[in-house]
């Protein structure tokens, strides 16, 4: 390629070129030229490619780390954390009471501080999960700050308060049973026809190869049998993705096989829902034969250590995922271990969350930093249906990079691969440089796509309590039910007491 067609190189004492090759995938005293189009045009020996090139400018350096830009496989769009915006974090079930009451910030600039925030560790690939209604907003978040994005519309038509919504609604008082009814029993077949509808409109405009849309049931006990299957329809008619929230708690699971007899992995299985085009989020009460079951199918998992510490689920059994052969991808779901979309430090959470996966002396890790690269690169591409696109850095991929210093302080062992020196000890504030499609998003850790200090002042400005004719009415009956929801919760068992736990964190078995 001629050097007119070539905008810039990108040196590192390390590129890694394919995550999945570990050690043998990385180049030393390495280089990325990216051509015009946005896309990488060579990888090399560094000192090859500036003879090659030698007016072009140069980003990084010989002290510096070159990657593939890292991806966020599940995030809500969320710049401002639930911590900042006041309830914190709970358990799920009691959580989602309290979250429709809270002032709320405008959702396009939310979304463009959530996309801010993760150019800052290094990430240009975020997968955002919302209501039809929010995903426009979002793409032109995303496209402001420069960031690639895939998207999922997220639907729930079933027990919007509990898992059990007809039991629950049956033994509350009659009165408080009637203005509840008003607001939480949904017409399901006009939720179906305004869902589809929306998303067809949304595919029809924004879908593409490089930015696909996808489907994004809430989950198997918030979504009726007839959505779900209605849900594989589509996937099969569009040849498109879907991405669902299950099996997060343990009163998620015990709804599921308390109304229909199975787990909820087997329960989707039985509806036909799995298959290679399928991705679990969260999976932490996952049985050793739930796990059977993905893999058999060909299905995907996404890992959000911080988030299910943060709401009190447990850990996703990741060896026992790994082992099976399931591809997984780091998700941060917005609920970050340090609240700022890190994910450097959402890898470091998941090495020291699975190293006592087991306790044999003799075993290896779980998890090792190298392939937590992969799983938050190519793994992630793969799960997004990206993986001709991102998570390399190949030859007519996308220039999608990050870049890291990983100069000691004072010092660091040889023996270190850069993968360990990237998730043992670095963070968003040792990230650099970010590049997506070619376009320089940050250099020498400043923004350039956003005018990011006018951006938080306007963020802040814009908070609000929920608005509409029937905000005030929600508010005060999600307050009046909220010792019932509770109360409804107490009374469950959702761990067998027989196979219960000092810590009630996941189980190998269920039943």
């Amino acid at each position: 390629m001629s050097e007119d067609r070539v905008v810039r190189l990108v040196h590192g004492g390390y590129v890694i070129i394919d995550p999945s090759a570990g050690n043998r995938g990385i180049i030393s005293d390495g280089a990325v030229a990216v051509g015009t189009d946005g896309t990488i045009a060579s990888v090399g020996p560094y000192r090859e490619l500036v003879k090659r090139f030698p007016s072009v400018p140069v980003e990084g350096g010989s002290g510096c780390l070159v990657m593939p830009g890292m991806i966020d496989a599940h995030s809500h769009g969320s710049g401002l954390s639930y911590f900042e915006l006041g309830p914190g974090y709970d358990h799920l079930e009691y959580w989602n009471t309290v979250i429709p009451t809270i002032a709320r910030p405008d959702p396009y600039l939310d979304t463009l501080w959530c996309a801010i925030k993760h150019i800052r560790s290094g990430c240009t690939t975020i997968h955002h999960m919302s209501g039809a209604a929010g995903i426009p907003d979002a793409i032109a978040a995303y496209r402001e700050a420069g960031v690639r994005w895939a998207c999922s519309p997220t639907i729930k038509d079933q027990n919007l308060l509990t898992y059990d919504d007809d039991t629950f609604f049956r033994r509350l008082p009659q009165d408080l049973r009637r203005r509840t009814e008003k607001f939480y029993c949904p017409d399901r077949s006009e939720l179906h026809r305004q869902y589809f509808e929306d998303f067809a409109a949304l595919h029809e405009q924004y879908h593409s190869p490089t930015s696909p849309i996808g489907l994004g049931p809430m989950g198997p006990q918030w979504c009726s049998e007839q959505l779900l299957r209605r849900m594989r329809e589509v996937a099969d008619e569009r040849g498109i993705r879907i991405h669902i929230h299950a099996v997060q708690t343990p009163y998620q699971n015990e709804s599921v096989v308390r109304e229909h007899g199975q787990t909820s992995v087997q329960y989707m299985h039985r509806l036909g829902l799995l298959g290679p085009d399928f991705v679990l989020g969260h999976g932490v009460w996952m049985s050793q034969r739930d796990i059977e079951i993905l893999a058999e199918c060909g299905a995907s998992v996404t890992h959000h250590p911080s988030c299910n510490l943060n709401m009190r689920n447990g850990i996703l059994p990741l060896k026992a995922v790994l082992e099976a052969g399931i591809t997984a991808a780091v998700a941060i779901d917005g609920k970050g271990i340090n609240d700022d979309e890190d994910m450097i430090a959402e890898m470091r959470a998941a090495e020291k969350l699975h190293r006592i996966s087991d306790l044999d002396p003799g075993s290896p890790l779980a998890v090792t930093p190298e392939m937590l690269v992969q799983m938050t690169t190519s793994d992630a591409a793969e799960i997004l249906g990206l993986k001709d696109m991102c998570g390399r850095l190949q030859k007519g991929m996308a220039a999608d990079i990050a870049v890291v210093d990983l100069t000691p302080d004072p010092y660091v062992t040889p023996q270190a691969t850069p993968q360990e020196r990237l998730v043992m000890q670095k963070s968003r504030h040792d990230v650099r440089t970010v590049i997506a499609s070619g376009e320089v998003l940050m250099r020498d850790g400043e923004i350039l796509t956003t005018d990011e200090e006018a951006l938080k002042e306007e963020l802040v400005d814009s908070l609000s309590a929920p608005e509409g004719p029937d905000a005030g009415r929600r508010t005060r009956l999600l307050e009046e039910l909220r010792p019932h929801i509770l109360r409804h919760y107490q009374e469950i068992e959702p761990i067998p007491e027989e196979i219960r736990p000092f810590y009630p964190l996941n189980r190998r078995d269920w039943g």
